[in-house]
């Protein structure tokens, strides 16, 4: 593939990238993260951009890309507070509700991170991106009958991980 190729093939997809980043990162950053995220899937997709040939459904490997950039920038930052969280944490008002929350967090991170792969995406973008089904059947190349149902199971495996 081409630059130019690249450029009319990828590029278009750069907005629903950058709004499965936002979403993704939501909890764990910030704007600046999320398109750093996307900056990064893009550079990871030029310089596979002679094999992209062999991709069906370039939009989903796009979106499944900065995903998985997502994931790994979640996965670097957990379990390390920064500076700043630690600052908000010392200056709140009320310092059991900012630890209850951050708890219940990790509590429901950890549900979530139990999930099979698929239901736990389908969660995010519903959860956490407010994105309908017809939009995330779209992106991820399933039909909206399989997100409603991979939808369905993560919010049932998720409320029987919480009540044990």
């Amino acid at each position: 593939m081409t630059t130019e190729e690249f450029k009319a093939k990828i590029l278009p997809h750069y907005k629903s990238m950058y709004r499965v980043a936002a979403s993704v990162m939501r909890s764990e950053g910030d704007a600046a993260d999320a398109a750093d995220a996307v900056q990064d899937a893009m550079l990871r997709l030029y310089e596979k951009k002679n094999h992209l040939d062999e991709v069906i459904d370039i939009k989903s490997y796009c979106i499944y890309v900065v995903r998985n950039v997502c994931l790994n920038t979640i996965r670097t930052k957990r379990g390390h507070l920064t500076a700043d969280e630690l600052a908000d944490i010392e200056s709140s008002d009320d310092i059991q509700n900012d630890l209850e929350w951050r708890d219940m967090s990790g509590r429901i991170g950890k549900a979530m991170n139990r999930l099979p792969a698929d239901q736990r995406n389908v969660f995010k973008l519903s959860a956490f991106g407010g994105f309908s089904n017809a939009e995330i059947a779209d992106m991820l190349g399933f039909t909206q009958g399989n997100v409603r149902v991979l939808l369905s199971r993560a919010r049932n495996k998720i409320k029987e991980l919480f009540s044990k």
